[in-house]
């Protein structure tokens, strides 16, 4: 699977191939919003949640390392 195969994917399905399939590495939080990081297959997923409301705001598929730095501090 690639990352814009998962992105095709309705999302119950991205949902369920997370919880089934991928690895969680790491949460973080930015104000209102929780954040986590999953690695699938050979890419990474990030999943915006809505503290507040605990909706689901954005799901981001991508393979870019630069994009894992606001998770660093969390990765051990």
């Amino acid at each position: 699977m690639q990352p814009a195969d998962f992105t095709c994917l309705p999302a119950d399905q991205q949902l369920d191939t997370l919880y089934f399939t991928g690895d969680i590495l790491a949460n973080r939080y930015e104000g209102e919003n929780i954040f986590l990081l999953y690695n699938l297959h050979s890419f990474y997923v990030e999943l915006k949640y809505d503290a507040y409301t605990n909706s689901l705001h954005q799901v981001t598929a991508f393979r870019e390392t630069d994009k894992l730095e606001p998770y660093l501090p969390y990765l051990a």
